[in-house]
């Protein structure tokens, strides 16, 4: 089944994936997994910075379970994003709005983040060229997954889009 074109974008739509059910919930999952990590390493990683910026240590594993984290998100998004397999039929308001309130606050912490280390920047908080590389690696990861939920969230409310 294919959508007609997108004035708006002046773009083709592409057709949607015939494949099976499991394709979105299993692509849906390897970009939550790979967010669950990002979270999971950075949330204490910028309380600390945020308590004590001259004292952080950048640590090797936060780096690589970081860029484990950015690849998942990264390759489950664009995968889904090509493949663009059939979302879930399930239309539930309760879930749809706490989905939608999780991407919100997804992409709260990612402005907040982005606020300290590239508006307010404070002298004692001193990182590497490659680590800013990687920090926006990563709030670009949040924002292609708040994206992914936004759709997920519209799509139990009865509100799909494209």
């Amino acid at each position: 089944m294919t959508k007609p074109d997108d004035a708006a974008t002046g773009r083709a739509a592409l057709p949607r994936s015939t494949g099976g059910p499991w394709q979105y919930p299993f692509l849906f999952a390897v970009q939550t997994i790979g967010a669950v990590i990002l979270l999971w390493y950075a949330v204490p990683h910028y309380q600390q910075v945020l308590a004590d910026p001259g004292g952080h240590e950048a640590r090797p594993e936060t780096l690589i379970w970081s860029l484990s984290a950015v690849a998942l998100m990264q390759v489950g998004y664009w995968v889904s994003h090509r493949l663009r397999p059939p979302l879930p039929q399930l239309r539930n308001a309760f879930v749809g709005y706490i989905i939608l309130f999780v991407a919100r606050m997804s992409f709260v912490l990612a402005t907040s983040v982005f606020g300290f280390v590239f508006i307010t920047r404070k002298p004692e908080f001193q990182i590497p060229t490659f680590r800013y590389v990687v920090t926006i690696a990563g709030l670009f990861a949040l924002f292609c997954y708040t994206q992914e939920l936004e759709k997920l969230g519209k799509s139990l409310l009865g509100k799909e889009n494209p």
